[in-house]
């Protein structure tokens, strides 16, 4: 159950591109998407935890590990959104699909997990990997009316997608090491929705680019993109983190590149070549490497 739960969320995740290149071609900001995305999936987590009765009052402390949780989560999908002006989204997503062999170093640095062979031959093929898909045509951003494409261009577009892949490292960690065993998954994915949109509508409000969703068409585009990206991604990342750790949930986050790249290619039109088809699997062996090696040393023990 756990690893169908994995797959689902990474697969929801990953049609992030789909809900959001309509809104930025339209002309919403990065932080109204944001936030029209964590609060309506705010209302609506509140709305299923009035009808299964739960509370949602916590500690101190549980509030402070949920803001950091929060921060990370929010951090990962603010510069996830910002990429998406620099690079291709597929490109963007498969990048920030990094993030589990981040997490093995994390796991390795702070938390006493031992190094590899393995760990580091997995990393040059992440390396190359990156190089493969932020060279030659396809790169250029999905988005309309960005700026020319430059060296300079695709180096803060790899930059943002690397940063986004930690940003959701650190969530993966945290959600494991923060030890929350009293704090259901939805009570955790309510926080979560609830602190990123209070910081988006902050920040949207100070630079003054909250802007009201004029169509029908766009709220239901904002109403899917946090139904489908925020609540059922979160939520079952959430439950199978708690069932089978966030190393194998990591892996299973596989569906997120893939479903992305699809999006790209089948909706929005994006270069698919086998460069960057190779580039993906480098990134996808990588990442299936560090999960392997986590195995046999759990196994040796």
């Amino acid at each position: 159950m756990g690893i169908f739960l994995g797959l689902l969320s990474s697969a929801a995740f990953g049609l992030i591109p789909l809900f959001t290149l309509p809104l930025l071609n339209a002309g919403i900001s990065v932080h109204t998407a944001l936030f029209y995305r964590f609060s309506i999936a705010t209302l609506v987590m509140w709305g299923i935890l009035a009808l299964k009765g739960e509370k949602i009052a916590t500690s101190k402390m549980d509030l402070l590990k949920l803001g950091f949780l929060s921060s990370m989560y929010l951090f990962a999908v603010v510069l996830f959104f910002y990429a998406f002006n620099f690079l291709a989204s597929g490109i963007v997503a498969s990048i920030q699909f990094l993030y589990p062999v981040m997490v093995m170093l994390i796991m390795i640095l702070f938390f006493h997990e031992k190094f590899s062979w393995l760990m580091a031959f997995s990393i040059i093929l992440a390396v190359f990997g990156v190089t493969l898909l932020s060279t030659g045509p396809g790169v250029e951003s999905s988005l309309e009316n960005t700026a020319v494409l430059s060296d300079n261009f695709i180096f803060w577009g790899i930059v943002l997608s690397l940063l986004a892949g930690l940003a959701n490292a650190l969530y993966f960690v945290g959600i494991k090491v923060t030890r929350l065993p009293n704090i259901s998954g939805l009570v955790m994915t309510f926080y979560v929705m609830l602190f990123g949109a209070i910081f988006c509508l902050g920040n949207a409000l100070a630079f003054g680019t909250l802007q009201w969703i004029g169509t029908l068409k766009e709220f239901c585009t904002a109403l899917l993109l946090a139904l489908v990206t925020a609540v059922l991604s979160n939520l079952t990342l959430i439950m199978a983190i708690k069932k089978v750790g966030p190393t194998v949930t990591s892996i299973l986050g596989v569906m997120e590149p893939l479903t992305a790249v699809a999006v790209g290619v089948l909706v929005f039109g994006e270069t698919f070549s086998s460069r960057i088809a190779f580039g993906i699997l480098l990134i996808v062996i990588s990442v299936a490497l560090v999960i392997f090696g986590s195995h046999v040393r759990r196994a040796r023990t």
